[in-house]
């Protein structure tokens, strides 16, 4: 997924990163119909969503009669849960492409690299079996090794043994693409460092628990059995402006997307 990730964005790359957005919930909206089209069961939805409307017809018609408008609220209420029983499996599939999906615009859209001289925090989290042997958590997880362009504190690093954290203020000094490397011996692991002010894939996480490896997956998992459990770099958060405001990524591509479905929901003949 992270190599499509960047064979996608290589060819949105010519037009601006607000527009590639657009394009993307575009086609996110078009490929949901799809999968919704071809996972639920069309025929019942269309059956449940005529019941719906003659009920309310029938409301409308004979709003003087109060049995028959007790009698149609009721059958539209009972439709509308069997409506909620069919949507469950199509939504149930659709979330696995759609994470997938959000996970490879999250690496571009959620951060921006550092800019040259600013100071950035590096954090690195030890497994707990390694807080038990002062040579793996005082020398193995206090070591970095720092490429030329990028200097570091003098009093660093900042360990917190109850946390199991070292920390590391970073300055880059120009623009460009750097690797972090922590570690000695046979026990090293490499975190990418990106400075500079174009768009970008960016990462934020190595290893940690399933959710930050799924949201964070452009970097390969850390060894079973090295003594670093993650490695985090603080970058800052990137703006995506709409209309003059900015605008969470995310929620744009919620909201774009359902609005480009239900655009092209009669074209596609799809039944929601």
């Amino acid at each position: 997924m992270v190599w499509l990730g960047d064979v996608a964005f290589a060819f949105l790359s010519i037009v601006s990163p607000v527009v590639a957005l657009w394009i993307i919930s575009a086609l996110t909206g078009v490929a949901m119909l799809f999968i919704w089209r071809y996972t639920s069961n069309q025929d019942a939805i269309a059956d449940v969503r005529n019941k719906i409307s003659a009920h309310l017809l029938a409301t409308r018609l004979f709003k003087d009669n109060l049995s028959v408008t007790f009698r149609a609220q009721r059958q539209i209420i009972w439709q509308a849960i069997r409506l909620l029983g069919y949507s469950i499996r199509p939504m149930i599939i659709m979330m696995i492409p759609f994470v997938l999906i959000m996970v490879q615009i999250g690496l571009r859209y959620e951060y921006q690299p550092l800019a040259a001289d600013e100071r950035a925090r590096v954090k690195v989290t030890l497994k707990e079996t390694a807080m038990n042997d002062d040579s793996q958590w005082k020398g193995i997880g206090c070591r970095i090794t720092l490429p030329e362009g990028l200097s570091k504190d003098a009093k660093d690093p900042c360990r917190a043994k109850p946390l199991r954290t070292v920390d590391w203020r970073i300055t880059p000094s120009k623009a460009g693409e750097y690797t972090l490397v922590f570690g000695n011996g046979e026990d090293t692991i490499e975190m990418p460092l990106r400075v500079g002010s174009g768009f970008t894939r960016v990462s934020k996480i190595r290893g940690g628990d399933f959710l930050n490896r799924l949201l964070y997956s452009a970097e390969p998992s850390i060894p079973e059995e090295s003594v670093f459990e993650s490695v985090e770099v603080y970058y800052p958060s990137r703006s995506t402006p709409i209309f003059g405001l900015d605008v969470h990524w995310l929620i744009t591509l919620l909201v774009l997307s359902i609005v480009f479905a239900l655009l092209f929901k009669p074209f596609l003949k799809v039944h929601i």
